[in-house]
């Protein structure tokens, strides 16, 4: 019986033992399918399969980064479309969850507002942007609210998710042993809702960054968006994709950085 413990235990180690190189295999192949990804592009830009105006290859995507960097204007336009995607996507955080508090601990209230909330949200707010322009002029402000608009809902409406998720024995627990409105709140409602409003952060900063370069494309003069509009004015394509790959990379850095950050929040609730 010994004998057949030690057999069982000795096949079973190695799918424990191997998890690690497994993240690393499969971050690997993910490398090897971009590379891919790329050579392949590159050949069929420069192989006269479509016309170089529509596709540039990502060499002279390449060359178009360093050019920009090398004129001084990189940094200020990511900086400009960073400016205004964060400062939309902070406020909106901050209402969106706020609000999506007390809504969500008011079983009335959020009755009443779900019309309203589905109504508003199902609005196309990118199609408001000469609004905002109107209302707010042309400056950074219009974007920022655009930015804003897109992202106030996306957290509203995951924050009231997860009030309505809390574990309703934790709530009964600490009623029976006579805690306060105050502490429900803070020590077992919050803490309930945090991973749903990271989880909302990591959806919405997408849509924040991607808000902030529309609203560069209509209302700005300066940011990845306007990189884009210049671009496509002079049918230089490589700039453009400069653009849209500085974007994407933004996109992924933010996100992992979140997904950090989340890992760290579940720990600690653990």
């Amino acid at each position: 019986m010994s004998k057949n413990n030690t057999s069982t235990k000795s096949k079973k180690t190695p799918k424990f033992a191997f998890s690690n190189s497994g993240s690393s295999a499969i971050s690997l192949y993910r490398l090897i399918t971009i590379v891919v990804f790329l050579l392949f592009w590159e050949w069929v830009a420069r192989s006269g399969l479509v016309n170089p105006l529509f596709l540039a290859p990502p060499s002279k995507v390449v060359d178009s980064i360093g050019f920009l960097n090398e004129q001084g204007l990189l940094v200020p336009n990511i900086l400009a479309t960073l400016k205004a995607a964060f400062a939309g996507f902070l406020i909106g955080l901050l209402v969106g969850s706020l609000f999506g508090f007390v809504i969500g601990l008011n079983p009335l209230l959020n009755k009443f507002c779900a019309p309203f909330i589905t109504m508003m949200n199902s609005t196309p707010r990118i199609a408001l942007a000469p609004l905002f322009v109107l209302w707010f002029g042309i400056g950074i402000s219009s974007r920022i609210v655009l930015v804003f608009s897109l992202v106030v809902f996306i957290v509203l409406t995951n924050t009231i998710a997860g009030t309505e998720n809390i574990d309703k024995d934790h709530l009964v627990l600490a009623k029976l042993n006579s805690a306060k409105r105050r502490d429900i709140i803070f020590k077992v409602a919050l803490p309930s809702v945090v991973p749903w409003i990271i989880a909302a952060m990591r959806v919405s900063f997408a849509y924040a960054l991607a808000g902030a370069v529309v609203g560069e494309m209509f209302l700005g003069q300066e940011g990845l968006g306007y990189l884009i509009t210049a671009g496509s004015g002079v049918f230089n394509v490589s700039l453009i994709f400069a653009a849209l790959g500085m974007t994407i990379a933004i996109a992924f850095i933010v996100d992992r950085l979140m997904g950090l950050l989340e890992k760290r929040i579940l720990r600690w609730r653990a």
